[in-house]
């Protein structure tokens, strides 16, 4: 669900992307989040009422965590990295 909804949403906003215009990027990125949550919601939908015995706690379970992985991913990269936020142009 999560890579289907996430592959739309970076397909929709960066396909032909034209740095001069931020102003529709910016109505790119509205639409295509409407789009992957009704993609989620729909997929969601779905698996709820074609299978059976579905634990329904784990599955939100599991969304959230893959939700959420990215960000901690990130942030102990960051860490890791030793950068803490700053940009390499300023150490010049």
């Amino acid at each position: 669900m999560c890579l289907l909804a996430n592959g739309l949403f970076a397909a929709s906003v960066f396909r032909q992307y034209r740095a001069q215009y931020p102003e529709r990027l910016l109505l790119r990125l509205y639409r295509a989040e409407a789009a992957k949550l009704a993609l989620i919601i729909g997929l969601f939908v779905v698996a709820f009422v074609t299978l059976d015995g579905l634990n329904i706690p784990a599955l939100l379970a599991a969304y959230l965590v893959t939700q959420i992985a990215s960000t901690l991913i990130a942030a102990q990269w960051d860490t890791q990295s030793g950068d803490h936020g700053k940009n390499r142009h300023d150490e010049n």
